[in-house]
């Protein structure tokens, strides 16, 4: 293992993982800050980005009936 690598010091999800950071931040686990200056230096990259338009009914209020049965 090359000497560069950085290593974690705890075993399990990484405290700056989105889908677990609210967690991590109510608990005090994660400061603030630390997520404040990591957000602050992630790069722009939304001009990178595509958009893809797909119909999602479950996250819509109106979704459309089933065939109804008479």
């Amino acid at each position: 293992m090359s000497k560069n690598s950085k290593k974690p010091d705890v075993f399990g999800p990484d405290p700056l993982d989105a889908r677990v950071r609210e967690r991590f931040l109510s608990t005090g686990v994660l400061d603030a800050k630390v997520l404040e200056k990591h957000l602050s230096e992630l790069p722009d990259v939304a001009d990178k980005g595509e958009s893809i338009d797909l119909r999602q009914p479950a996250l819509s209020a109106a979704a459309e009936p089933d065939d109804e049965e008479d």
